[in-house]
């Protein structure tokens, strides 16, 4: 009686298996990494977004920069938040919820309320009871490291 055989055997179902597993172990840490370092980036749009509307403020402002987040233009029209684009911060990426942006009188003062992936605007007078004349911008990592990218007008 000839026996016509089709089909895989288990040992070749269970090398296919290995295979995939090898190739599945190298990808998602390589997929999860491209993901952070896409998330980083989006912090450092923001902080981006955010260096762009305080200089349209200062523009605004005869070049004085906001020193919190209810100071006006000197129109008394506009403040920094209606300022941004779309009116509000953009969404913090590892959180999801809008960046808080949060406002300090320290250079290089690291952001507190959004730790992950906040942003910090520091705006300082560099001469004692003069305009707020000088800032810098400083965000974090969701491990709360700080960005290699500060901006600032110094």
């Amino acid at each position: 009686m000839l026996r016509s055989s089709k089909g895989f055997t288990l040992i070749e179902l269970m090398i296919v298996v290995v295979i995939i597993g090898i190739l599945a172990a190298i990808a998602i840490p390589n997929f999860m990494g491209m993901t952070n370092r896409a998330k980083v980036a989006q912090v450092k749009s923001s902080m981006h977004t955010a260096q762009v509307t305080v200089e349209d403020f200062a523009t605004r402002n005869n070049g004085q920069y906001p020193n919190n987040a209810a100071a006006t233009t000197a129109d008394g029209a506009l403040t920094f938040a209606q300022l941004l684009p779309g009116g509000a911060m953009p969404l913090n990426p590892f959180t999801a919820a809008p960046t808080n942006l949060d406002w300090s009188n320290a250079l290089g003062t690291a952001p507190t309320t959004d730790p992950a992936g906040g942003i910090s605007l520091n705006v300082i007078q560099t001469i004692a009871g003069g305009a707020w004349d000088a800032y810098d911008i400083t965000g974090e990592d969701d491990q709360g490291a700080a960005l290699s990218l500060v901006l600032t007008n110094q």
